[in-house]
């Protein structure tokens, strides 16, 4: 019982407040609650971004062997130009 007049006698002082020092009271809650949100939701980042990179460190990209590919005439290239 003693605890919900407590509350109550709380909410009646910040009631009486003026509207400027309800605000400042209002975005100081808004911001400590956004820093706290903020610092979790980055924990929780950081932990999946590293979930991530070590399923990528798994996968094996295929070997790809370019000895066997013909070589490419840079001189032919740079002398053609498109025909419409």
């Amino acid at each position: 019982m003693k605890f919900a007049e407590n509350v109550k006698k709380f909410f009646e002082k910040l009631q009486n407040l003026p509207e400027n020092k309800k605000k400042i009271i209002l975005w100081t809650i808004v911001a400590i609650t956004g820093i706290i949100m903020m610092f979790f939701w980055v924990s929780g980042a950081v932990k999946d971004f590293s979930k991530i990179g070590g399923e990528i460190k798994k996968i094996k990209m295929p070997e790809i062997n370019f000895s066997d590919m013909p070589k490419l005439d840079m001189d032919l290239i740079q002398t053609t130009t498109p025909s419409n």
